[in-house]
């Protein structure tokens, strides 16, 4: 027997083995995966984020996992609570890019939190055309047909956006007051009546800053159109309406939209947080109802927001926006054909 000969193994299964891990060695992975904090979605992004592990040959053990998921958890209400157009970013790669997939994974779990202020910066720069419509809302016209003299009839136009309703109550001869959060949208609107000579008063504030000064007993209509979509409790929905309850001169008008449950329907904390998300603060009859109670405020009328505009708008204004008919109609929460959600306009007098 000749000593110190080299061995070799021939079993199919090892030499399998040993090729497989080399070429793992080989192999390279890294990547993000953006979702929106949606803390009730927790089980779901874990499935996603366990199956993608999984198909890039990574085995966690059941302690890590754990600890991944307490992070995610943690991580998606802090990106919630700022803000709901917060994204949670889980990226991955080689601790070692020359090691391949065989040294694990690096992850990183990170938000980005993203202001409605921001999120609307960003529109004014990446799209094209009216960022709201090109007209005025059909329900809000209808109503001010009802005041005999526009000069005598003041008006607050809350989220005035860019002033498409601003401008054209201004044209008609109302005193317009616009509170616009966005600076960017207040300077527009600001450029636009300076130039028309319009009687127009921009005030770039949120409507909910205690420290915003608005003249008690004064507006014979207020008019808060997409604003409460944008909210985050009841709470703010009740302070609003005490607000324009203050504001508007008894017997006085306040228009708003607003989404609603159908009859019925009870929304779970999924549906809600994905509402709003998407721009579709949502509550149920009860809730608004509740919200409503003990203030001096008559409902006259309750209407589709999107039939409504549908029905009244010029036939070349509408849709007034490409998102307009999904999101109005709630489909952009659920995209189906017949949502349990709605917009609605919503017509009080203040007794």
């Amino acid at each position: 027997m000749v000593a110190n000969q080299p061995t070799s193994a021939s079993d199919p299964a090892t030499l399998e083995t040993a090729l497989a891990r080399k070429v793992k060695r080989l192999t390279s992975a890294s990547g993000q995966l953006t979702v929106p904090c949606i803390p009730s979605l927790l089980d779901h992004y874990m499935e996603q984020f366990d199956r993608l592990l999984k198909a890039l040959g990574q085995n966690f053990t059941p302690e890590e996992m754990q600890s991944l998921r307490q992070l995610v958890q943690r991580k998606l209400k802090e990106g919630y609570d700022t803000s709901p157009h917060s994204r949670l970013l889980f990226k991955y790669e080689p601790p070692d890019p020359t090691q391949g997939l065989t040294n694990g994974l690096k992850l990183t779990v990170v938000n980005e939190v993203l202001s409605m202020e921001k999120k609307y910066q960003r529109w004014l720069k990446s799209r094209k055309g009216p960022l709201f419509g090109s007209h005025p809302d059909a329900k809000l016209m209808d109503v001010v047909k009802f005041f005999d003299n526009p000069k005598t009839a003041p008006i607050l136009d809350v989220g005035a956006g860019v002033g498409r309703n601003t401008l054209a109550l201004a044209r008609r001869g109302h005193p317009v007051d616009a509170v616009e959060l966005t600076p960017e949208f207040a300077q527009i609107i600001a450029r636009e009546a300076k130039a028309e000579q319009l009687p127009v008063r921009v005030i770039q504030s949120n409507i909910l800053n205690p420290a915003l000064q608005l003249p008690h007993n004064s507006y014979q209509l207020a008019v808060v159109a997409e604003v409460i979509s944008h909210f985050r409790n009841n709470e703010d929905v009740r302070s609003l309406l005490l607000r324009m309850c203050e504001i508007v001169r008894p017997g006085g008008l306040l228009l708003l939209s607003t989404f609603l449950a159908a009859p019925g329907y009870e929304p779970d904390r999924r549906v809600r947080e994905l509402a709003q998300v998407q721009w579709s603060y949502l509550m149920t009859r009860s809730e608004f109802n509740s919200v409503m109670a003990g203030l001096p405020l008559q409902i006259l009328s309750d209407e589709s927001v999107y039939e409504y505009e549908r029905t009244h708008l010029p036939p070349e204004a509408w849709p007034p926006t490409g998102w307009f008919e999904h999101w109005s109609q709630g489909r952009d929460v659920f995209p189906i054909p017949k949502p349990p959600i709605s917009l609605r306009w919503i017509l009080c007098r203040n007794n």
